[in-house]
């Protein structure tokens, strides 16, 4: 995998949980990380303990409130500050921000879905896409990485609107993949992980040891496994409109043509996908353009055999 020592890096929402995890594993990688996030002190305390657990590193942090109205200016202004500063381009964006509020559709108004519920999930990202690219470095080594959630493939009842902002998220990244080639534009969809959005200790540890007894592996993520999602998205260079989700499903996409490699794409699907354990899979989309073939396999896992 190529290295990403000595890119720049900047991630919003990077003083507190799976941010923070990406920050520093980032750092540890030799990049040069600025944090955001819009509580000061808490962007001061990260870098401190960032910068005692690695000596080396080069961290800096910034001030930025995207949870108002004038978040394009904000963002414009941390963009236009932290590549002056760097003296050059941004190699990667990182957004992990999140203030999640749930309400059943019972209880949702006009004004709480337009300007409250979708506006860190869906509209910080969108004017992110609008103005991130002309402080990017224009190759494929370049990269945007955004962050959605398991709530996009698993309903949970109360939550319809999270859901249809997470999957609207997907769409867009796919889409402004296309839009701001050669940057590449990636999400990571993490499941249930052990952070402190989760609220103290004391409330924390209750609820992340019900979500471990109830999962397959008997456990949650921790932040830092999350984050390894992020260094490689920065890392492969040909991966863009991707979706890597933390959860007990798969997902398959590879381009082939039709005269040379479809034989060998059309064996790949008959002779099947083996794992152990006997997994039994959902369903297969297939797209076909005229140069090209697309496939995209969502592997559902149904059961498992003993």
């Amino acid at each position: 995998m190529p290295s990403i020592r000595g890119h720049n890096l900047l991630i919003i929402g990077g003083s507190a949980g799976i941010g923070a995890a990406v920050a520093k594993l980032a750092a540890a990688e030799g990049v040069n990380v600025a944090i955001a996030s819009s509580n000061p002190d808490r962007v001061a305390t990260t870098i401190k303990i960032l910068k005692e657990t690695l000596l080396n590193a080069n961290i800096t942090g910034y001030v930025c409130d995207v949870s108002q109205a004038d978040t394009e200016q904000q963002l414009e202004k941390l963009l236009t500050d932290v590549t002056a500063a760097l003296g050059a381009p941004l190699d990667h964006i990182a957004y992990t921000a999140s203030f999640l509020e749930f309400k059943p559709v019972s209880a949702v108004t006009m004004e709480w879905i337009t300007q409250t519920s979708g506006h860190l999930p869906f509209n910080v990202p969108a004017l992110l896409g609008k103005v991130a690219p002309r402080f990017l470095r224009r190759a494929p080594t370049s990269s945007l990485v955004f962050t959605g959630g398991r709530i996009t493939d698993k309903p949970i009842p109360g939550l319809a609107i999270l859901a249809g902002w997470a999957t609207a998220l997907t769409g867009f990244a796919r889409s402004l993949a296309v839009e701001v080639a050669p940057i590449r534009v990636n999400l990571v969809s993490p499941g249930s992980t052990d952070t402190d959005h989760h609220g103290p200790p004391e409330v924390r540890g209750p609820k992340m040891a019900a979500v471990a007894k109830a999962s397959l592996l008997g456990k949650v993520g921790k932040a830092e496994e999350v984050a390894e999602a992020y260094i490689y998205l920065m890392k492969d260079s040909n991966c863009t409109g991707a979706r890597l989700a933390q959860r007990a499903a798969w997902q398959v996409i590879f381009g082939c043509t039709p005269t040379s490699d479809w034989p060998d794409c059309l064996s790949f699907f008959n002779h099947g996908l083996s794992f152990k354990g006997a997994y039994t899979f959902l369903s297969i989309t297939m797209s076909i353009k005229p140069t090209h073939a697309l496939f995209e396999i969502n592997c559902r896992c149904l059961k498992i055999c003993k």
